[in-house]
Formats: structure tokens, sequence, C-alpha cells
């Protein structure tokens, strides 16, 4: 084995230039005893960054001290203060969310190097909390990325990363390192990196506590560990099975709340069926997880299929099902990537080599034929219990969906703010049909009575049409008046109506003076928005700065970004699942001043800082603005409420181009607008000021009953 001062070690490396993994990292390990790195976070590309070329380390059995930072959330800080004598228990399942949903091959195979390396004895690994100026947990990251190589003979090598390796990419994204050899280091910046690192091993470095994590994160990342690709000079003859075994149970430190349980017991008593209708953030999914492992204690072998309608939402689902212990199937994003890893689920469940199998999938995904030809089979045996759990539950009443939903699981559950379909009896229907009737209701009133949502503040912002926008508004008002008062039945022309009701309603989300009402706002707020979420219409606009026709969205952004100095970013389809990731992420460590959204946040996604709402396009639609306001009041430490401006257009007044038919039908439109309306004054703190603010339009269309 050469010693480090016999390989060729350049200054630097830099992506694009060198291989750094091929030029620098084997190299130097295949010449080293000892590896001591710190490498910034503790997520699945953090350890993989970490892990550049350890399967050569792993080959010889060299060993390796690794120092990392886990990602905290607000409610992790909140679980850490509060055991913070004891944080072991936490920090595993603040540990374990990190590690879930992987799919990325390379990060793998690195993170397979780390799990022989840790089965064998050779990893320890240690965990870094900043703390704040009181001694607390605080949401900080150590952010040092350096590392130490030692040979046989004691020569050292050291290198410090580049500042651009962030979270969202550590291994694709471009990097640099600097490297400092022993025997040619007159100014003694080894022995600097090698102080700070003993320094920080032996929880002496001001600002942070460092935990021990070697016993858990090996268990964690035992399941990385591919019993067919050891490292060369590493086996399963060399590295005995620790026979490690995680059991599906809740951690802990979470602690069931009355309501949660009342919950899991109302749905027992119905048989095993029934919908949760829970408020927007009340904890539905730690509710139906906690449920999950109660069935599993008397019904093995039991599969546990976790359905959403996003990728987004299917990912927070692995974080949270980690932290219970489980070690969930991703069934999304093409199925060459989760085929045979069913497969095994299911053939392992055969042999008892586990008891339970678990797996999250997408609506689409489920309803394939290829996951539907997996699944069906299996459940008609009866041979295995199945529990199936859909999050957003109405969305199961579409139709091609609803028919994929299989007979022979007896086990059902379904999780909705709001189940019931808008204007789809039908469709509602089904979906109480298959999964029982609401057993248990929580609302947002007691969501909020309760603590467990924070209170909010409701400012209606009324806006009038241009003249020009006027004008179409009155021609299609006009057209519609006459299918109104005619109660035609005709396919045909309710398809024409429809056209006309789709093209009004885009009228009014694109109208053009929300943009100066937007101005106007946040220059009359006292601070510029922080943690601020925009909904969008899908329609186009004016350009409040170029005067140019674009989508209402590029045109808020714009208006965000180079009248008010805001950092923001889209949040829609046409952003990749790693890109929406990265804003989410940005947006929760305060990188970003907001988002700004078209509909891909209304459902699932649990983003507890965001602090405003400004709605510049809504639907009369029950479900959009209850999943919107409820994605608003979640708690998070420091907030004490929410604020919602919510952007109406008036309709205008047409004079005497309306008949009393037409007159009837904009008092309807009109009345649908306000009952959205008076439900978000009904709960806001300034809910009687709010609604007092638009007496004179209701009084115009004789609606100050409602």
């Amino acid at each position: 084995m050469p010693n480090l001062s016999d390989i060729t070690i350049n200054l630097s490396y830099r992506t694009g230039r060198d291989d750094l993994v091929r030029d620098f990292f084997i190299p130097c390990l295949e010449s080293s005893v000892l590896y001591r790195r710190a490498a910034g976070y503790f997520t699945s590309a953090g350890l993989a960054l970490a892990a550049s070329g350890v399967a050569s380390l792993a080959s010889r059995r060299g060993k390796m001290k690794l120092v990392v930072s886990p990602y905290l959330e607000p409610a992790d800080v909140e679980a850490l203060q509060a055991a913070a004598s004891n944080p072991a228990d936490a920090l595993r399942a603040i540990a374990a969310r990190s590690l879930a949903g992987i799919e990325d091959a390379l990060i793998k195979d690195r993170l397979n190097a780390l799990a022989w390396l840790a089965a064998a004895g050779l990893l320890e690994i240690k965990l870094a909390l900043r703390l704040d100026a009181r001694g607390g947990f605080s949401r900080g990251i150590f952010h040092e990325k350096t590392g130490i190589f030692t040979d046989r003979d004691g020569n050292l090598v050291a290198f410090s990363g580049s500042s651009n390796e962030t979270a969202g990419g550590l291994v694709e994204n471009f990097e640099s390192i600097k490297v400092f050899c022993s025997w040619r280091d007159q100014e003694g910046r080894v022995q600097e990196e090698v102080e700070n690192f003993e320094a920080l091993w032996n929880d002496s470095t001001p600002g942070l506590r460092i935990m021990e994590f070697s016993e858990a994160g090996k268990e964690l990342l035992e399941r990385f560990r591919d019993l067919d690709k050891p490292p060369a000079g590493l086996s399963l003859d060399r590295v005995k099975e620790p026979g490690l075994h995680t059991e599906f149970i809740p951690p802990k430190s979470f602690e069931l709340r009355p309501y949660q349980a009342d919950a899991i017991r109302a749905w027992s008593k119905a048989g095993g069926k029934g919908i949760f209708a829970m408020a927007t953030g009340s904890g539905k999914t730690l509710t139906a997880l906690t449920l999950a492992s109660k069935v599993a204690e008397k019904n093995r072998p039991l599969v546990l299929i976790v359905v959403c309608p996003f990728i987004n939402l299917c990912r927070q689902w692995l974080r949270e099902m980690a932290a219970f212990g489980l070690q969930p199937v991703a069934c999304f994003e093409g199925k060459d990537r989760w085929q045979a890893e069913l497969e095994e689920g299911y053939q392992r469940l055969s042999v008892g080599l586990s008891q339970v199998h678990a797996i999250v999938a997408t609506n689409a995904t489920f309803q394939s034929e290829s996951f539907q030809a997996r699944i069906r089979p299996r459940v008609a045996t009866l041979a295995v219990h199945h529990l199936l759990i859909a999050d957003e539950v109405h969305n199961l009443g579409a139709e091609r969906i609803r028919e994929a939903l299989p007979d022979g699981i007896a086990l059902r559950l379904g999780l909705s703010a709001t189940p019931e379909r808008h204007y789809d009896p039908v469709g509602t229907s089904a979906v109480l049909d298959y999964f029982g009737n609401i057993v248990y209701e929580y609302p947002l009133s007691s969501a909020i009575a309760d603590g467990r949502l924070c209170r909010y503040r409701y400012y209606p912002i009324p806006v009038e049409l241009t003249e020009t926008e006027t004008d179409a508004y009155e021609e299609i008002t006009t057209k519609l008046a006459k299918f109104f008062s005619k109660g035609d039945d005709d396919s045909e022309m309710q398809q024409v109506a429809m056209r006309l009701l789709i093209k009004r309603a885009r009228l009014l989300a694109g109208a053009e003076n929300k943009l100066a009402a937007l101005d106007r706002v946040i220059a009359s707020l006292p601070e510029p928005p922080k943690k601020a979420i925009f909904y969008c219409g899908d329609g186009r606009t004016t350009d409040a700065i170029t005067d140019e026709e674009v989508r209402q969205i590029q045109a808020v952004s714009r208006l965000l970004g180079e009248r008010h100095g805001l950092r923001v970013r889209n949040f829609t389809f046409r952003e990749s699942t790693e890109e929406r990731e990265e804003i989410l992420r940005d947006l929760t460590s305060g990188f970003l001043d907001g988002v700004v959204a078209i509909r891909c946040l209304d459902e699932g996604i649990d983003l507890p800082d965001l602090r405003m709402g400004f709605l510049l396009a809504s639907s009369t639609n029950p479900r959009q603005f209850v999943q919107r306001r409820g994605r608003l009041l979640r708690n998070s430490p420091g907030k004490n409420r929410a604020i919602i401006y919510d952007f109406i257009v008036q309709p205008p007044d047409l004079g005497g181009s309306l008949d009393d038919d037409g007159f009837n039908m904009e008092r309807s439109f009109f009345q649908r607008e306000l009952s959205r309306i008076v439900e978000f004054c009904r709960m806001a703190e300034n809910g009687p000021e709010a609604l007092h603010s638009l007496h004179d339009l209701r009084l115009k269309y004789n609606l100050l009953s409602e």
C-alpha cells in the first residue's frame, strides 16, 4: 500500500477540469488508514458526498470518523428542546426522515459503501447541532465541509470543500476543493484542520453540541447495504450480519393528542373503514400512521399502501414513515424504479423475513396497469392483510381511479379536510361507498381553539375591472343571461354556457388591476413580506412593469422581484421534482421570501413557516380555499398568526343592460363568492371588520344576511 506522500496530489481540484473521485478521493483513500470527514448535512446527498470513494477505504478495513448536521424543521427544534437531556430518539427520527425516498443510483451506491463500513464497525458517526445564545438547540446548520486523510506513517492530507455545495445537489453540482499536504505545509494549515476536527469530535467547539450517533447511524444505513455488492475485501464472511430489525412503532417523542386517539377509536369501532375529515395541519398523517402501527400489531403480515395525489406529498409521507421505523417502496416516476422492490417486499413477507411491507404511490401509479397487476392478485388471495390509506381521499372519486380501488382490501382509511367532491355527487358517493362514512371530524374552528392551528387576520381587497375588461365582461354576462333565463337542458347549449363561464372566470382571475392592488398592499406593509405565498390564476394579464401581456404568474413574480426586491420563485407543474424540493427548502430556510404558485401547493404539502398569503385568484370550490387557508395556519415557532389578503373583483355596474333574470344570475354568482368570503371572515380575528368592508357590495345584491 503506497503512502500519501507517494501519490501526486494537486493544490486544488475542480469539477469539469478534474474527476474528484478518481483523481483525488480514491488515491488518497487507497493510501489511508483513517479518514476524518465533516460533511455538512445528514441527508442522502450529503452522506453521498462524504462517501466519495470510501469503497476503497472499506475494502482495506480503514476507519472513518464522520461529523454531519441534521436538517431541522421548526417542529424538530421543539422536539429536541423537549428532550434536551436525552434527544437520541428525536435525532433518530429526524435523521431517518432525511434518508427517505432515495432513487439516485449514484447516491445509493455511495451509501452502500458507508453501510458496509458501519456494519463492519469501521464507521463512527457524530451529529453536530447548532446552539443559540442561550444554549438551546437552533435551526442553524453546521456547514463545514472538510476532510483529513492519515496514512500508516502519519502523513496527512487535508482538504476544504466548495461553498457551492448545497443540500439539493451535493453530488451533481459544481464542486471545488483546496488541498494541503503535511510534508509541504509551511503555514501549518493541515495541523489547524486536524485541531479543528478534533475539537469538533470531542464536543469542544463553541456554538455546537456534538452527539454520538454511530449505532443509530448504522441501523439507518443498513437499508442501503447491498449484500450482493460488498466493497472488495468486505464480504458476508468478514462482516457478521447485524440482524437489525426496526419495529413499526411511533417515535418515542410523539404522543397522540386526545382528538387523534378519538379518531382512531372511531375508525376501529366502524369496523376498519372510514374517513377522517380533519382540518389541514391538524396531524392527519401522524394519526393515520399511529393507527396503521396499531393495525400491524394484530394483523400480520401486513401490507400498508399509502396513496397520494402528488410526488411531493409522497415524499412527505416517506419521511414521516421513516420516523415510524418503516422503509417504504416509493412507487412513482417510472415503474423500472420500483417494480422489483415491490415484488421483493411481498416475497419477504411470504417467507417470514419481514412482517410489514410499506408502499407509497402516487394516484397515477396506483391506477396504472403495472401497479394493479402486482397488487390485485395478492389482495385476492387474502393470505396477507392489506391496509389502504388514501391521502386527500376526495381525489379518488374521479372516474378512472375509483375503478382501480381493489375490492379485496378490507381495511381502508381516507384522509381529507374536505372529503366531498364539489359538484360531483357521483364521485362523492363512490368515495363514501368504498372508504366508508366520515367517522371523525376535527374542523378548523376546533383546531384553532385548541391551539393546533394559529389564528389569522383576513383582509378582502376589492378590485375593479378596467374599461376594456368591463366591456368583455358585459358581453359574456349578456350571453350567459340568455342561458340562465331559459334553463335549457340541451347538452350542446350547456357546453356553450360552460365555455362562457370558463371565459368569465379567467377574465376575473386575471383582472389587470389585481397587480396594482398587490403593489399597493405590499408598499403599505411596515416591512417586506417573509415566508409568503402568492396564489395566481392560470390566465394572462398585463405586466405592470413592461405593459406586455403575460401569464399572471410571470407578472406577479416580476412585480415582486423587480419593484419590491423580494426573492421569490415560481412553483408550478413546470418545475421538476428536484426543483420543487429545493424551492420548499429555500422557503423554509428563509433564503426565499415567498413562492408564487397556481394550484400545485393547494393540497398536502407541509409548510408550517408560511406567514402571509396573497390570494390573487380563487375558485368557489370549498376544497380549494379550505386547503389554502389551512396551508397558512400551521403552527411554527415564533408564529403568532397568519395574514391573508384576498383580492376580490367587484362585479361592474352594467347599468340597465341586464334584465331581472340577468341581475339574479349576477347575484347568484356573487353569492357563491360571498359564501367563500364569509367563511374566511367567520374564524378570522378581525372577521366582523373584514365583512363590514364589503357592506355596500352586499347591499347592492341584497345579500346582507349572508
